[in-house]
Parts: structure tokens; C-alpha cells; sequence
């Protein structure tokens, strides 16, 4: 099984691929936020030949934000797009996290959908 992460961001939104294994996370592209986003990313998909696709979502507890309700939202219409199941993810730090292990500015954002989605895929194997 193949996923894809989504690092989302109102200006840019990173992309991760797994392995066909759904073992390990690679960072692949950086797109921008704009009214063609659900397009590239169902190209994305199409060609990756995803069955799943991870969101990072900034959970915190007891506490529903505005970003989260637009994550929330874009999780939605992209499931609808690109008709592949959405799943979320605990993504705090994740930007954070990247620039400390060496992420440039240019690849900092699909860094970070990379950690979400290892996050992922690593507590699915512990089910």
C-alpha cells in the first residue's frame, strides 16, 4: 500500500511519498496553495499510485482552532477530488523539527509532510 503526506499550509503545501510497503516516508514536492491545488495533487496520486493520503493536523487537546477547521475542510474536498480515503495526523513541531535535522527553506515544507507521514506510518505498524 502506497501513501501520500500533506504537509498543509495556506501559502504552501508539502507532499511526502511512502515506499510500496508503506514502510518509509520520502519528502517529494512543495506546491503552492492556490485554486489548482486539488488538481496537482490528484496528479500526485494518480502517478504515485496512492491508496491513502495523511494530512498533518495540529492537535491540541481539548482545544479545535480555526487552522484546524480549515485543515479539516481541505481534508475533505481533496477526499471527495481525488476519491482516495483521508486520514490525519499529530503534526506539532513537524516544521520545527525539519529545519533542526537540515531542511532548506525551498524543502522545509515537504520535509515536514515526510515526518508527518512517518509518524503514520510507523504507528501503523505498531497496531
Amino acid at each position: 500500500m502506497k501513501f501520500l503526506g500533506i504537509d498543509y499550509g495556506e501559502k504552501r503545501i508539502g507532499i511526502a511519498v511512502s515506499d510500496d510497503g508503506g514502510m518509509i516516508a520520502f519528502p517529494h514536492a512543495t506546491i503552492e496553495n492556490t485554486s489548482s491545488t486539488l488538481s496537482e495533487i490528484k496528479k500526485i496520486c494518480d502517478a504515485q499510485k496512492s491508496s491513502r493520503i495523511i494530512i498533518g493536523m495540529p492537535m491540541l487537546i481539548g482545544e479545535v482552532s480555526p487552522l484546524m477547521r480549515t485543515i479539516q475542510r481541505f481534508g475533505e474536498a481533496l477526499a471527495r477530488f481525488v476519491q482516495i480515503p483521508v486520514a490525519y495526523e499529530n503534526e506539532m513541531f513537524t516544521t520545527k523539527i525539519a529545519i533542526r535535522d537540515g531542511a532548506k527553506k525551498n524543502t522545509v515544507d515537504q520535509s515536514s509532510a515526510a515526518l508527518i507521514l512517518q509518524s503514520y506510518l510507523d504507528r501503523q505498524k505498531r497496531v
